[in-house]
């Protein structure tokens, strides 16, 4: 059976009770290690309860008949599994977690659409991962130390947590709906890896290593800390961000030649660039008024400028290797806008070095939750008590 449409994205907000609906012998935890163990849950629409899946010697697992898991399913340290196929479920009011499965390679799960929590992590034969259905309702995803070449399917609005690292063929990846996120960590995925993140408009925190293009246009605000490390783009455009409320670091680009940020007006951490040794000129901040915590600015760069700076409350470290810099500008932000007791500016220095020992600034932590009340406080126990009760009306 395939849940309407209306239903699909209006189930959230239902307020429609469940545990009525599920049958005694659909209840309870349960450890599978062959095919007829999971045929025990076959005429299970609503099946109440953890699945575990540990050890099983079993080539190949099918869930049959169950279209709600109200619980936990764990398949882990399988090393003869190869095809796993949910070919009836849609929704999980727990987590999915599929861990050091080695020789699995197949995964049918052509309904789902609605999970709380999903990582598949440690699978070296895995090489796409495919939500047909539209994965539209997630909090947390990690996706690691797999040979993943492709993920197709994610279609949340919303989420509180996504790490996508070590997944070295993974070349590309698209968030294309998503416009609120909690944290994000991607790192040391193809260094080809291109990432949409182009709807996100707010972001709690933020880490980008290995990169090699990413599209962050619609990004408003920032609520912690973002980092962009060890990247590969050329460029980095960040036309609608106007608030950081933690550090913005930028740390050995190699290749980073163009900065963007023309709209930002407030940090409320530090602003750490370096080893970015493309980057020549140090000018992508027009708007910027307002620094929390320290200017923090080395490598091999000609200038710098900060035409709208006002208030810096902490301090100020602009080091160069280049003979072309001249200090006259750092120097008239010495009086009055700098109010942090460490000052210095050099060029022509053969090895510029920072001066921040730590990440600082780190802003609130609420966005996520006042942005999408739903993820935080049980959506899917609500959204599982409208699946089941349609589900087991029909």
């Amino acid at each position: 059976m395939k849940v309407l449409d209306s239903a699909r994205f209006g189930f959230v907000f239902a307020a429609i009770l469940l545990v009525s609906n599920v049958q005694a012998a659909c209840q309870g935890d349960i450890v599978v290690v062959t095919q007829q163990d999971m045929d025990q849950m076959r005429n299970c629409k609503t099946y109440g309860g953890n699945i575990l899946v540990d050890n099983s010697g079993a080539p190949e697992l099918k869930l049959n008949g169950v279209e709600l898991l109200e619980g936990d399913l764990i398949i882990s340290n399988n090393n003869g599994l190869q095809k796993l196929a949910f070919p009836k479920l849609q929704g999980i009011n727990g987590q999915l977690k599929l861990v050091n499965n080695k020789l699995l390679s197949t995964i049918d799960m052509k309904q789902l659409y609605a999970i709380r929590s999903l990582e598949v992590s440690v699978h070296p034969a895995l090489n796409d991962l495919r939500f047909p259905a539209g994965l539209s309702q997630a909090e947390k995803i990690i996706i690691a130390d797999t040979t993943i070449t492709k993920v197709d399917g994610f279609k949340m609005t919303s989420a509180k947590e996504v790490e996508i690292s070590n997944n070295i063929y993974l070349k590309s990846l698209s968030f294309g709906n998503m416009t609120t996120l909690g944290s994000i960590l991607v790192s040391a995925n193809s260094p080809s890896l291109r990432l949409d993140l182009g709807q996100i408009d707010g972001v709690r925190e933020a880490t980008f290593r290995n990169v090699a293009q990413i599209s962050l246009d619609n990004l408003k605000k920032v609520l912690g800390d973002i980092s962009f490390i060890s990247n590969s783009f050329e460029s980095l455009e960040m036309p609608a961000a106007t608030d950081i409320s933690g550090t913005l670091t930028l740390t050995d680009n190699i290749n980073l030649s163009n900065l963007s940020m023309p709209q930002l007006g407030h940090l409320g951490g530090a602003l750490s660039v370096g080893g970015n040794s493309k980057l020549t000129n140090v000018n992508a901040f027009p708007n910027l008024q307002q620094v929390d915590g320290t200017l923090d600015i080395t490598g091999g760069f000609d200038e710098v400028q900060f035409p709208a700076l006002n208030d810096v409350r902490g301090g100020l470290n602009v080091q160069t290797s280049s003979n072309f810099f001249s200090c006259d500008a750092m120097n008239k932000l010495k009086n009055g806008v700098i109010k942090g007791n460490s000052f210095i500016c050099k060029a022509a220095v053969a090895k510029p070095k920072s001066n921040i020992k730590g990440k600082g600034g780190a802003g609130g932590s609420d966005f996520i939750e006042n942005a999408g009340s739903t993820l935080s406080y049980g959506y899917l126990t609500i959204a599982g008590a409208a699946l089941a009760y349609l589900i087991n009306a029909v």
